[in-house]
């Protein structure tokens, strides 16, 4: 331990005498979609319990507005709210570019015009040092992809993208990155299908555990492993959707010469008369269960309001409450898209490596911090446009 804070004071002083970098500092950052922080409450993580007693966790970590996959990885990766860096949603219509992107479409996904911001391994790159990542949204794009990335396919299992990690982190240091990224689905999909109170979603943490730990032995194998901190986030959590809380719109108006978004959580309404929309929003704002906004009365605390991509009108549900999209009818036994300061939506933050204090607990953080935090970790200058601050998290490193 004491070779450890002499060597990360070591770093502090090379960084704040003038170095652009700190080429000594490596990262591991970990998404575990869907993970809802008090997953850890519910079950044994033993694995997750030794992360956070070497190092520091969180209560939770509030996502942004709204409280899905796609905004949220590039809120983490580039610090900022979606209204800045433009990924509204995991599907979206942009009236400048009159392009729909969807998480679904691979050229949208792989098109660098619709990401703002600049993300972490972007930031790395430019400043000298390299990046990776295992399936991170945002780093498929033309245009700011790291030195070493992957198109996403998700039968790619979760031990063949750890073997990956670890032999990235074991090349020799002209080409080892700095910065890895690294994705897996679960427990969301799991949470989706059975709900998150269902045993078989425990389960799926527990096996998510195991996979921590499996990182946990061979990270601390390598040759690197005293200069390495490593990151367990997520991106949301997950409610319980109950089907006898569905809500068809379309019984209360006519929605087929609007353009309309989602379902579930969060449905978005646009369309170029203004006329027609006061007309729609009239009839919608009676639905018990769902709060119905104009644009520009959308509360400032979502910031989410200043991007042409957002909808004319947005439909939030209450917690638990599903809006019945136009073309499905069966709905998930979990969710996620609603008010991102609901607990449920809350996800986990736990942190161990030579940056951080030991065995430290803190309250909840917005999730625009942690982008601050990892560039201050690798010694990087963070993008000037960021949402985010190291202040906000600070208490979280050694003194």
């Amino acid at each position: 331990m004491k070779q450890r804070i002499l060597r990360f004071a070591l770093c502090l002083f090379l960084v704040s005498a003038g170095s652009s970098q700190n080429r000594d500092a490596h990262l591991l950052w970990i998404s575990m979609d869907g993970f809802r922080a008090d997953y850890l409450d519910k079950t044994y993580t033993p694995n997750f319990d030794k992360l956070a007693k070497g190092g520091v966790k969180a209560k939770s970590m509030k996502p942004v507005f709204t409280s899905k996959t796609f905004p949220n990885h590039y809120s983490l990766a580039t610090g900022m709210y979606a209204e800045n860096h433009g990924i509204i949603a995991n599907e979206f219509y942009d009236p400048d570019l009159k392009e729909r992107y969807s998480i679904y479409n691979r050229k949208k996904v792989e098109d660098g015009k619709f990401y703002g911001g600049e993300p972490i391994w972007v930031t790395a790159e430019k400043q000298g040092l390299k990046s990776a990542s295992f399936y991170w949204v945002g780093s498929e794009a033309s245009g700011q992809r790291p030195s070493i990335w992957k198109r996403y396919d998700q039968k790619v299992s979760f031990d063949a993208r750890i073997d990956s990690m670890v032999a990235w982190f074991s090349l020799p240091d002209k080409s080892r990155p700095n910065l890895v990224m690294l994705y897996f689905h679960e427990p969301d999909w799991t949470g989706h299908e059975e709900g998150p109170g269902s045993w078989k979603t425990l389960k799926k943490v527990r096996d998510m555990d195991a996979v921590l730990g499996r990182i946990l032995e061979k990270t601390s194998a390598l040759s690197i492993s005293d200069n390495l901190n490593i990151i367990v986030t997520s991106d949301h959590g997950m409610a319980a959707v109950s089907g006898k809380k569905i809500i068809d719109v379309t019984k209360y108006s006519d929605l087929s010469d609007f353009r309309v978004e989602g379902g579930g959580p969060k449905i978005f309404i646009s369309s170029d008369s203004q006329n027609d929309l006061e007309a729609v929003y009239d009839k919608l704002k009676s639905i018990e269960h769902v709060q119905v906004f104009r644009k520009k009365d959308i509360p400032d605390r979502w910031h989410y309001r200043n991007h042409v991509r957002i909808p004319d009108i947005l439909l939030v549900a209450d917690e638990g409450w599903w809006m019945k999209p136009l073309s499905r009818r069966s709905h998930p036994k979990g969710d996620h898209g609603y008010d991102n300061a609901l607990q449920s939506m809350h996800a986990i933050f736990v942190g161990d490596g030579p940056a951080f204090k030991d065995g430290y607990l803190r309250g909840t953080i917005d999730n625009i911090h942690v982008y601050p935090l990892a560039a201050h970790i690798l010694g990087l200058t963070p993008y000037k446009g960021i949402d985010g601050s190291l202040d906000a998290v600070r208490d979280l490193l050694r003194d």
